[in-house]
């Protein structure tokens, strides 16, 4: 772990790691070691329900369009055999693997608009915080600031969710 990122590490689609993380909390606002704990611990609520809603998506409907994919492929070599064209072959399987390039397209445009989302309200909390520090001897009541707009944001991103699986969902449909 970096100081400047926490990363959720929430699901693996077609191969790649993707990750949803809390936007980068600089040092000097994150001074303290309990606040530290505290980011911490809303960076693994935000994992945990991130990862279950991705990992329901992969297992449940990525996987299908995968198998169909593998599956129609399959049927491509078996209806060229030995004595059909190379490129009706190639155009065949590229025909079969459409639906599921396209479903992890959308999934992974939905994960990067919610990070980019996510990203925006961790870096207002970091502004609101910032914003805050005009007296060295208020660094408690600006850390307590940070992590509860923090924590707000995570519940508020965790809310988000299920009509994000929702959107998926549908979409792969």
């Amino acid at each position: 772990q970096t100081e400047n990122q926490t990363q959720a590490t929430t699901a693996h689609h077609k191969g790649q790691t993707t990750n949803i993380s809390l936007n980068s909390i600089t040092h000097s606002i994150m001074s303290s070691p309990a606040l530290q704990a505290k980011a911490n611990g809303l960076n693994a609520k935000m994992e945990g329900a991130a990862g279950e809603v991705l990992d329901e998506i992969d297992r449940h409907h990525i996987r299908k369009l995968a198998r169909a994919s593998f599956v129609c492929a399959t049927k491509c070599y078996d209806k060229a055999g030995t004595k059909g064209p190379a490129d009706v072959l190639q155009n065949c399987v590229q025909q079969c693997q459409l639906p599921f390039q396209r479903g992890n397209a959308l999934v992974q445009q939905e994960i990067g608009q919610f990070q980019n989302r996510l990203n925006r309200n961790m870096t207002e909390c970091q502004e609101k915080a910032r914003d805050l520090m005009t007296d060295p001897n208020q660094t408690q009541k600006v850390e307590n600031a940070l992590i509860d707009c923090m924590a707000k944001t995570v519940d508020h991103h965790i809310a988000l969710l299920k009509p994000m699986k929702q959107r998926i969902i549908a979409s792969l449909k």
